[in-house]
């Protein structure tokens, strides 16, 4: 079942016995947290039929005990599992027999940064339960997500704003409503947008770094590449966010850099690569930098680093440092 329609499914009272929320987007598996909790307990908070449970400490036996209890003085009781992707197997299979069989009055809810699809539990929940994925916004679907929030706040906003917007944020939804708000307070009763308004109230200091992060790999300055992580670092960017942050530069320097070769002018380009016009003029410096197959390794550094970044046990700085080490060095051959 996709967000949606598990959204809908809760504004119309339905609210199923399994229910199992997660995802790399928090900021989504959190809000619709919050909606099914409101459906459950229109009243407010319900101390009677909550119960909460860690996935990492569970017992089945607890929690079965705890779906099972009728709900007091109310309709529903909710029962949740915290970190649900960390249940000890042998816990699983103890609570295989009340998937088959849920209570229909109670709301067993996993909450889950993912799930092991071959574990027979969570086919079983599957199966019998709605499983709802909340995935990260991409770079795409980013400048519609955005100009639907604010129709629903009856805002407009301009073209070039928005792609400035769009060049200044992650697709990390918590950052994304975090500036926006900002940004709404910024501009009061007004019901526009302009560049003028994203450039006073939206930080510029990690798309000015991502920036020169291409610059400095552009020279073969390995120093000042790691430098500027090292800024990124300190504001409280995770190397992950980083690496997707140098990614996403470099695949907008690819693309000016394929369209400059075709003679694109200046406005195609923004159009095309979605960046707003006024930027195009450096892309394109520090695009000239870089061959094709300069991209075309970059990129096979990026999907290890990536891969390396989240397998168990990683040392998430150390690999980033020796991306940066190796694009460097890519320059210097």
């Amino acid at each position: 079942m996709n967000a949606d329609d598990f959204l809908r499914k809760l504004k119309s009272d339905q609210i199923p016995p399994l229910v199992c929320l997660y995802g790399e987007e928090t900021f989504l598996v959190r809000k619709a947290l919050e909606q099914l909790r409101q459906s459950i307990f229109p009243g407010g908070k319900d101390d009677f039929n909550d119960s909460l449970f860690q996935g990492k400490e569970l017992r089945a036996e607890q929690v079965i005990d705890a779906a099972q209890t009728l709900p007091m003085f109310a309709e529903r009781r909710l029962v949740t599992v915290r970190d649900a992707h960390l249940m000890p197997v042998a816990e699983q299979e103890k609570l295989l027999a009340y998937l088959d069989n849920p209570v229909p009055e109670t709301c067993l809810l996993l909450i889950a940064d993912k799930i092991d699809s071959r574990r027979k539990f969570f086919q079983q929940f599957k199966k019998k339960g709605q499983v709802v994925e909340f995935k990260p916004l991409t770079e795409r679907d980013l400048p519609h997500y955005l100009k639907k929030l604010l129709s629903a706040r009856s805002v407009e906003i301009s073209a070039d704003a928005l792609n400035l917007f769009c060049s200044m944020v992650s697709t990390g939804l918590n950052e994304v409503h975090s500036e926006l708000e900002k940004l709404l307070t910024f501009i009061g009763a007004a019901t526009l947008i302009d560049v003028k308004d994203v450039r006073a109230v939206v930080s510029r200091g990690r798309a000015e770094n991502v920036f020169e992060i291409g610059n400095a790999v552009g020279r073969g300055d390995i120093g000042k590449a790691l430098s500027l992580v090292s800024r990124l670092s300190a504001a409280g960017e995770a190397p992950l966010k980083i690496l997707s942050l140098v990614t996403r530069h470099f695949r907008q320097l690819w693309k000016v850099r394929e369209l400059s070769a075709k003679r694109a002018n200046a406005r195609d380009i923004a159009s095309q690569v979605g960046i707003p016009y006024f930027v195009v003029e450096g892309l394109i410096q520090q695009a000239g930098k870089f061959s094709r197959n300069d991209f075309m390794y970059a990129y096979e550094l990026f999907l290890e680093t990536d891969l390396a970044m989240k397998s168990s046990g990683a040392n998430s700085d150390a690999l980033l440092e020796q991306l940066l080490h190796a694009l460097v060095a890519m320059k210097n051959k």
